[in-house]
């Protein structure tokens, strides 16, 4: 055999497992990566152009909400002053046929 023996094979990953690396990674030792000030800045625009679109939406949504709202409840006054608005015709047009059978009993 050329180079290592099986022994020392076994004795290498004896030691990488002690010292907590394992076989594979102990030829390769990976590079911590950090995010770099390009990646963060960008991101930082993608989430305020984000922002900037969602929050009129968000805003706009919620004056529609309120407006209707207030739409709804002038809604409701509205039918309930033309239903009293009809019950004091119907008043009226009873006084007026009273005040006319009455003019006809004092006429005659």
């Amino acid at each position: 055999m050329k180079g290592k023996n099986e022994l020392d094979i076994y004795m290498d990953i004896d030691i990488k497992a002690q010292s907590g690396t394992s076989a594979c990674s102990a030829e390769k030792t990976p590079e911590e990566k950090n995010i770099s000030l390009k990646f963060l800045i960008w991101t930082y625009v993608v989430m305020m152009a984000g922002f900037a679109l969602l929050l009129p939406m968000i805003y706009i949504k919620n004056q529609i909400y309120y407006h209707s709202r207030d739409i709804n409840a002038l809604w409701s006054e509205y039918s309930i002053l033309m239903e009293e608005n009809r019950d004091l015709r119907q008043k009226i047009e009873i006084i007026r046929f009273k005040q006319k059978v009455l003019d006809t009993l004092e006429i005659e």
